[in-house]
């Protein structure tokens, strides 16, 4: 009996494809399928920059080495008035004119002025008082007007027991105004520049300026400023001017 040859390409025997990979295959046209392969060529890592570092502008100097024990003095801008005593801290019971007169810090200029001027009081605003140290207690503002320099010399004098000294020394065009905001101590004044306005502050040893920005609340640190509603303003110029120095 003979057996009829097989036919192997009619009837072939195919394995079965796991599920996996016909759905990749099937999915291929569409999106692709691709492998897990490990590691992966990123190309060049990018350079990391050193950090910036300070450069000394004279790195072989060195400056004088201190005396062993020796401790610096703290720093004061403004000394003492000697010869003015303050009554019980008041600086309401205290002359202006004589505290002026006998203050070394005031610089003689204004000195001789005010001793030559009729009166003693020429250029000089009224005082003002206010609490610019949060300590309930007011400090005196003094100002004075010399049209002759074209400027204004603002002082700011706190009492220290029975002591005085001022805080605050300022000079400033000519016609310069000022407010109080609280314990803040504000000056405007105006200039070929425009009108500038500094805020200052204590500190705890004397009065400083802040940043402009802080100076009205806003981010100008010149315009022309409105004053804030609860600001209060100091007395304003007096009529006389303080008379010209003469020199020989």
């Amino acid at each position: 009996m003979r057996h009829s040859p097989r036919r192997t390409g009619a009837h072939r025997f195919r394995r079965p494809v796991p599920a996996a990979l016909a759905v990749c295959l099937t999915a291929a046209g569409i999106a692709g399928c691709a492998a897990d392969t490990g590691a992966r060529d990123d190309g060049a890592v990018p350079q990391v920059s050193p950090p910036i570092s300070a450069s000394p502008l004279w790195p072989r100097y060195e400056g004088p080495t201190p005396d062993e024990g020796e401790t610096a003095a703290p720093y004061r801008r403004y000394v003492n008035v000697k010869g003015i005593e303050v009554p019980a801290g008041d600086l309401r019971r205290v002359s202006v004119l004589r505290l002026l007169d006998q203050d070394p810090n005031v610089p003689q200029l204004v000195r001789t002025a005010l001793q030559s001027c009729p009166g003693g009081s020429c250029g000089l605003r009224t005082p003002a008082y206010r609490d610019l140290t949060d300590d309930g207690r007011d400090e005196l503002v003094v100002a004075l007007d010399d049209p002759v320099g074209g400027l204004t010399l603002i002082q700011v004098y706190r009492a220290f027991g029975t002591s005085v000294r001022p805080i605050l020394i300022s000079w400033n065009t000519i016609g310069a105004t000022g407010v109080t905001l609280g314990n803040d101590l504000i000056l405007s004044s105006t200039g070929k520049d425009g009108r500038f306005t500094t805020r200052y502050r204590w500190n705890g040893t004397e009065l400083v300026a802040t940043a402009p920005q802080d100076a009205l609340g806003d981010d100008e640190p010149s315009g022309t400023p409105v004053p804030p509603a609860d600001a209060t303003p100091l007395p304003p110029n007096p009529a006389t001017p303080i008379p010209p120095t003469r020199t020989p």
